[in-house]
């Protein structure tokens, strides 16, 4: 009896381990394009202190809610502070929705070495890299997967 209860809780902690703190590893939204890849600028100091991210995007014409259901499976879903989960409206009345999700083990996106965005629409900034919403040249009906990515390899 001991042995089989043995047993028992050797299997839970093996199947709990994962999701109490080892990293997820990202995979890309199935049939989703690869649509850029760069890094962003960074200031003398910043880049002194940090590497600079990659920013890798991907799009694809399937719903927002399917995207965030296929991450909310793999990474720690993250809520922007302030924002109660409500869309944001831009110029044009459009709602925009975001959902932002963790594949670190970090508290929050400023302290997360990879991470990624889901926005519908997809506001294309180019290359310009100006702030979270600045500049951008224009606006696309398409959900986006933008992964931002600070891991150091060897």
């Amino acid at each position: 009896m001991k042995r089989g209860i043995i047993r028992i809780l050797a299997v839970v902690m093996l199947l709990a381990l994962p999701a109490l703190g080892f990293p997820a590893s990202f995979k890309v939204y199935p049939g989703a394009k690869l649509e850029d890849v760069y890094e962003t600028k960074q200031s003398e100091i910043e880049a002194k202190t940090s590497k600079a991210p990659k920013v890798i995007i991907f799009t694809t014409n399937d719903f927002f809610e399917n995207v965030v259901a296929f991450y909310r499976g793999i990474a720690r879903e993250y809520r922007m502070p302030g924002t109660g989960g409500k869309p944001m409206k831009l110029s044009s009345g459009q709602e925009l929705k975001e959902a932002y999700f963790i594949f670190d083990n970090a508290a929050d996106l400023s302290t997360s070495k990879h991470w990624i965005k889901i926005q519908r629409p997809y506001l294309d900034k180019g290359r310009s890299g100006d702030s979270l919403y600045g500049k951008y040249e224009k606006i696309r009906e398409v959900t986006a997967i933008i992964e931002e990515d600070k891991r150091s390899y060897p």
